[in-house]
C-alpha cells in the first residue's frame, strides 16, 4: 500500500506542532487527513466533539500525552497515545504506521478477514493493469441455492473455509475477498497458476462435506431457482477465471474480461459479432471489408447470406453501414435481400433512407425484404410508405406491405386493412388473391383493432379459401362479444375444433362476466375427445378469475376420475386450484388409489399440484400418505406437504374458533 504523505497529518494544539509538515487546525480548508494528533492540554471530550464536527468520526486521532488521564482519552474515542518525549521523526513514523494499519483493517472483509475492494482495486491497477501479474477470479457455482437451502450460518462457514484454503495455498501471493462468493488472487508465474489450481482442487474436494448426508449422497440439493421453481443443484464447485491485464485500462474492464472468461470456462461463450469477424481492428467494417472476405475465402452464396442475416439476428449495429453499402452497391440481389432483412432485425433509424430507396429496387425479393423491415425501423411513420406500395406489381411486396401496416400501428391502417379484406378479386390470379387476404388477416392480428372484427367475420362466412386457422387466430386475437357470438354459433354447428387451438389468444377481459360464463358452459358441454382440445379448454378456464359455477365445478371434478395423462392431470389440478373448486375427501382418496393401482402416474409436479389443491379444502389426505410425503426424497414434495399440513391446521383452528363463538 502507498505510504501516506507527511502533509496528510493534522495538529490540534495551542503550541507549535511537535513535527515538521503538520497542518495546523484552523488552516485546513476542508482537507481530509490520514490521522490527527491532539495536544494533551485539551479536554478529551471537547477534543472528540471538535474532531467529529470538523473532520468526521472515521478519522483516526491520537492524544499527545504521557499517559495522564489515559482512560478519559480512550473513553472519548482516541485511537492511541503518543508521548511528548517521542522524537519528531518517530511521531511521523508512528502516525503513518497507525493510519496504514487502520486503513487496511477498515478495508478487510469482516467475514473472511481478507482485503476488500479498495485494496483489491489498488493491487489490480498496480500489479495487473500496470504490471505483469495475472488475476485469478474465483466464484462458487451453486453457492446461492446452497445458502438459501442451509441458511447463512453454513454459507458463511463455506466462505471462511474458502478464504482459509486460498490463504494456505497462496501464502506468497495477494488474496482478496470481492464480496459474497467472489474472491481474487493476484500473482505471476507458473507457481502462481499451479497454486491457484491446487486451491480450487482442495475446495472442490471438501465442498461435499458441507452437505447433510442425504444431500451428499444424492450429489446435490433441490432448491428454488430465480423463477420460483424447484430444480436440482449439484454440489458446489469453485470456478476459476485467469486473466491478464492486456488490453484493459481500468479495474472494470478487467472484471468484464474475467466475466467473459468465466462464461468460456462454463461453456457459455457469448456469440462473436459479424463486424468483429470482418474487421478485427476497429470492429466497424465497410463494403470493402465484406468484398475482401468474399474474395479471399470464396464462400458460396448460402454462406454469405447466412453471415449477413446473422448480423441482424445478433443485433450487430456495427454492421449497419456495411449492410447499407451492400444494399446500394451489391450486384447480387440475393445479398441485397439479406442485407435488407438484417437491417430490419437491427432496426436502427439510420438505415431508414436506404430501405426506402430499396423499395424501388429492380428485384421484387429486395423490395419485399425492405417492406418487411420498414415497420420495425420507422414504426408508425412507415404507414404512408407501405400504403404507397400496395399496388406494387409483385404480390410478395403487396403481402409484406399488408402485414407491415398492422405491425406499424399507423392510425389509418385499420381502414385500409378493412377495405383490402373485403375487396373482391378483380381478375387476378386466385392464389395471389388468397395469399393477400391471408397477409391482410396477419396485419389485422398485429394491429389488434377490435373494430375490424366484422371484416374478419365477413371472411369467415364468405370462406374464399383462406385458411380457417388463420381466420380464427385473427378473430380470437381481436376478441370481444361478437367473437364469442361466432364461437357459440360454431359450437352449435359442431365445428368447435376450428377455434379451440386458439383459445389462448382470447382476451378474457374484453367481455362481460355473463358472456364468459356462457362460453365456459358451452366449452365444458362439448365432446372433447382429443387431449389437445381438453388442454385448450382447461388452460382457458384456468385464466378466468374467481369461482366457477356449480356445473363446471362438477365437470372438473369428474375429470379427476378419467384423465390419465400426467401433464393433463396436473393442468386439471392447477385449474381447480385457480378457480377455487374445493376438493372433497373422496376426490383426494380416489386420486391416491388410482396412483397406487398404477392407473394414474403422478409426477413430482403432479403431487405438488395435488397438495396445493388439497390445502384449499377442509379435508386432508390420509395421515399415512402425508407422512410418506413429508419424508419423500424430493425436497419440493416435502416442502409442499409441510405447507399443506400447516394450511390445513390453520383452517381447522379457524373453524373451531368460529364454532366456539
Amino acid at each position: 500500500m502507498e505510504k501516506q504523505s507527511r502533509g496528510s497529518f493534522l495538529w490540534i494544539g495551542d503550541n507549535d506542532p511537535p513535527f515538521k509538515g503538520a497542518v495546523i487546525d484552523g488552516h485546513t480548508d476542508n482537507q481530509q487527513f490520514s490521522a490527527i494528533l491532539v495536544s494533551g492540554r485539551y479536554d478529551p471530550s471537547e477534543a472528540a466533539d471538535h474532531i467529529r464536527k470538523l473532520y468526521g468520526a472515521d478519522t483516526p486521532w491520537f492524544a499527545f500525552t504521557s499517559g495522564e488521564n489515559a482512560e478519559s482519552w480512550f473513553d472519548a474515542g482516541a485511537t492511541g497515545l503518543i508521548s511528548p518525549e517521542t522524537p519528531p521523526d518517530v511521531i511521523i513514523a508512528a502516525l503513518e504506521s497507525y493510519s496504514r494499519l487502520l486503513e487496511v483493517a477498515s478495508t478487510r472483509n469482516p467475514l473472511s478477514g481478507l482485503p476488500g475492494n479498495r485494496t483489491i482495486s489498488a493491487r489490480i491497477r498496480s500489479d495487473v493493469i500496470d504490471g505483469s501479474s495475472m488475476a485469478a477470479y474465483l466464484d462458487i457455482s451453486g453457492f446461492k441455492p446452497f445458502n438459501d437451502y442451509y441458511g447463512f450460518t453454513r454459507g458463511d462457514a463455506v466462505l471462511r473455509s474458502l478464504a482459509g484454503i486460498l490463504t494456505e495455498n497462496l501464502p506468497d501471493y495477494f488474496t482478496g475477498h470481492i464480496g459474497g462468493d467472489d474472491f481474487i488472487c493476484i500473482g505471476e508465474g507458473e507457481n502462481f497458476i499451479a497454486s491457484v489450481r491446487q486451491a480450487v482442487k482442495v475446495f472442490n474436494s471438501r465442498a461435499g462435506g458441507f452437505y447433510n448426508g442425504k444431500d451428499h449422497a444424492a450429489g446435490g440439493i433441490e432448491a428454488l431457482d430465480r423463477s420460483g421453481q424447484f430444480r436440482f443443484y449439484p454440489v458446489m464447485d469453485l470456478t476459476l477465471s485467469l486473466v491478464s491485464g492486456k488490453g484493459c485500462g481500468t479495474v472494470e474492464e478487467l472484471a468484464l474480461k474475467a466475466g467473459l472468461e468465466k462464461k468460456r470456462v462454463k461453456g457459455e461463450i457469448p456469440p462473436g459479432t459479424v463486424a468483429g469477424f470482418l474487421n478485427e481492428l476497429d470492429d466497424t467494417p465497410d463494403y470493402s471489408d465484406f468484398r475482401e472476405w468474399v474474395q479471399n475465402c470464396e464462400p458460396d452464396i448460402v454462406q454469405i447470406k447466412a453471415l449477413l442475416e446473422s448480423a441482424g439476428i445478433l443485433g450487430d449495429r456495427k454492421m449497419t453501414g456495411c449492410m447499407i453499402e451492400i444494399l446500394q452497391k451489391e450486384p447480387d440481389h440475393h445479398l441485397r435481400k439479406s442485407a435488407a432483412r438484417a437491417l430490419g432485425d437491427v432496426a436502427g433509424p439510420d438505415s431508414a433512407r436506404a430501405l426506402k430507396d430499396a423499395l424501388n429496387d429492380r428485384s421484387a425479393h429486395v423490395r419485399t425484404a425492405a417492406a418487411t423491415a420498414l415497420p420495425f425501423v420507422l414504426g408508425r411513420e412507415a404507414g404512408e410508405i407501405l400504403k404507397s406500395i400496395l399496388y406494387d406489381k409483385s404480390t410478395w411486396v403487396r403481402r409484406a406491405a399488408l402485414r407491415g401496416l398492422g405491425i406499424s400501428g399507423w392510425q389509418d391502417a385499420a381502414a385500409i386493412l378493412d377495405r383490402e379484406l373485403r375487396k373482391p378479386n378483380k381478375g387476378g390470379y386466385w392464389l395471389n388473391h388468397q395469399q393477400e387476404l391471408a397477409s391482410t388477416l396477419e396485419g389485422i392480428t398485429f394491429l389488434g383493432d377490435q373494430k375490424l372484427i366484422d371484416a374478419v367475420i365477413f371472411i369467415l362466412r364468405k370462406n374464399p379459401g383462406v385458411s380457417k386457422d388463420l381466420i380464427w387466430r385473427s378473430m380470437l386475437s381481436l376478441g370481444g362479444e361478437k367473437c364469442v357470438e361466432e364461437m357459440l354459433k360454431t359450437a352449435e354447428d359442431g365445428r368447435h375444433r376450428e377455434y379451440l387451438p386458439f383459445l389462448d389468444r382470447f382476451d378474457i377481459h374484453c367481455v362481460s362476466r355473463l358472456t364468459l360464463e356462457k362460453l365456459e358452459r358451452v366449452l365444458t358441454e362439448l365432446d372433447l375427445k382429443k387431449k389437445s382440445d381438453r388442454i385448450s379448454v382447461l388452460k382457458f378456464l384456468r385464466r378466468i378469475p374467481g369461482k366457477v359455477i356449480h356445473d363446471i365445478s362438477e365437470w372438473l371434478l369428474g375429470l379427476t376420475d378419467t384423465l390419465v395423462d400426467p401433464d393433463e392431470f396436473d393442468l386439471l389440478l392447477e385449474t381447480m386450484t385457480a378457480r377455487e373448486v374445493l376438493p372433497r375427501g373422496y376426490d383426494l382418496a380416489r386420486i391416491v388409489n388410482r396412483a397406487k393401482q398404477g392407473r394414474l402416474e403422478l409426477t413430482t409436479k403432479g403431487i405438488v399440484s395435488m397438495l396445493r389443491w388439497a390445502s384449499t379444502g377442509k379435508y386432508t389426505l390420509s395421515r399415512t400418505y402425508i407422512e410418506k410425503l413429508l419424508r419423500h426424497d424430493s425436497r419440493e414434495i416435502r416442502t409442499a406437504a409441510a405447507r399443506t399440513v400447516v394450511q390445513l391446521a390453520c383452517k381447522r383452528r379457524d373453524e373451531l374458533t368460529i364454532n366456539k363463538e
